[in-house]
């Protein structure tokens, strides 16, 4: 519990290190998913760091500060083989959460592949996550793979016997919603609940960019509905909840998270919560090019012309006009990971954090 409070602190400090990195650990892809903000990167196949960039970036973030959480993604992550290496690379820096999320088509590769990462990074919690995007006509039409509806669910499910035998694995599931499945998401998923038994489920907004735009145009009454069925099987005991010592706070923050991203959707964001991006997070793509998220195209710079030594890019002049820019234009999006971030780390939205946690 010290631990999370530590990196809880980190709200009032600033100029302190991140706490949250995004790594795009390759561009290839066994799907051509429509709503894919990435398509391009996938198109390309771009490689991503290799193993002694990733180590060499894990040693710099690590002698900046402790990382809280780690995201592998890509392009589908379980392609690379060396993937369990890439996660023991920052789990022996003592990293307490690595996250992966997956299309679940990579067969026993990808299960080996986690029983490999638990042996590897002893003192991390790993969430690997699957993607559904509703039946499975809707969902074999989004990712434009005949079957993959049945396969992602198998995926799900042997993710989920893996968890019952390690308390340090969370096996979930990930729903975007788009204009293609917005109307038949919510009336799916306690099926999928019910049938994966998953840890969790976490919610995604289509955002910024797709290789279908059509696929961005999302009623955000539809998008409530699907974050008020969560709940309500959260609530009827069907879906799983989070078990760490401030796993009350962590639903409370998702709850509050989903509320801004329909409020930023509608144009009806409220007082202004100032973006962590840059500051407590950040997004390293394939190539080693460092953004302060997902969504905002200036750089930090390239890790690949600092021997993937972050603490350089994070603590140059570059990195902080970046962050002014964010405070100056009081810049918001749609992007959950960054919400999360600022619903959790900036002072201002701890008295609202701490009456959802009462209301819970």
């Amino acid at each position: 519990m010290t631990q999370y409070l530590r990196h809880m602190s980190r709200g009032l400090r600033p100029g302190g290190p991140p706490v949250h990195l995004t790594l795009f650990v390759t561009g290839r892809c066994n799907l051509r998913c429509r709503h894919c903000f990435h398509w391009e990167d996938v198109a390309k196949g771009t490689d991503g760091p290799s193993l002694e960039e990733v180590r060499a970036l894990a040693d710099s973030s690590s002698r900046m500060g402790p990382l809280l959480w780690v995201a592998l993604a890509g392009g589908e992550p379980f392609l690379r083989r060396d993937l369990p290496e890439l996660a023991e690379a920052f789990g022996r820096h003592g990293v307490r959460h690595l996250s992966i999320p997956t299309n679940g088509l990579v067969g026993d590769q990808q299960h080996d592949a986690v029983e490999r990462m638990l042996g590897l990074c002893p003192e991390t919690h790993i969430n690997v996550a699957v993607s559904i995007d509703g039946p499975p006509a809707v969902h074999d039409e989004i990712r434009q793979v005949e079957g993959g509806h049945e396969r992602a669910l198998q995926a799900a499910a042997r993710f989920r016997e893996q968890a019952e035998k390690e308390d340090r694995l969370g096996a979930g599931l990930i729903v975007t919603v788009t204009r293609e499945n917005q109307d038949v998401l919510a009336g799916h998923l306690e099926e999928l609940v019910r049938e994966v038994c998953p840890d969790h489920l976490t919610i995604n907004l289509a955002r910024t960019d797709a290789l279908d735009p059509s696929l961005l145009e999302v009623d955000l009454d539809r998008y409530n509905e699907v974050v008020a069925e969560k709940r309500r099987l959260q609530e009827a005991g069907l879906l799983g909840r989070y078990d760490h010592p401030f796993a009350r706070v962590a639903e409370a923050r998702d709850r509050l998270t989903y509320r801004r991203v329909e409020q930023v959707g509608r144009g009806e964001g409220g007082p202004h919560l100032p973006c962590t991006a840059g500051s407590l997070s950040a997004v390293i793509f394939e190539d080693g090019t460092v953004r302060a998220c997902e969504v905002l195209e200036e750089e930090l710079g390239s890790l690949a012309d600092v021997g993937w030594d972050l603490a350089q890019l994070w603590r140059s002049e570059r990195a902080e006009r970046l962050r002014e820019q964010v405070r100056e234009t009081k810049c918001e999006c749609t992007w959950e990971c960054a919400q999360a971030d600022n619903v959790l780390f900036r002072p201002e939205s701890w008295p609202a954090l701490a009456r959802e946690v009462l209301r819970g």
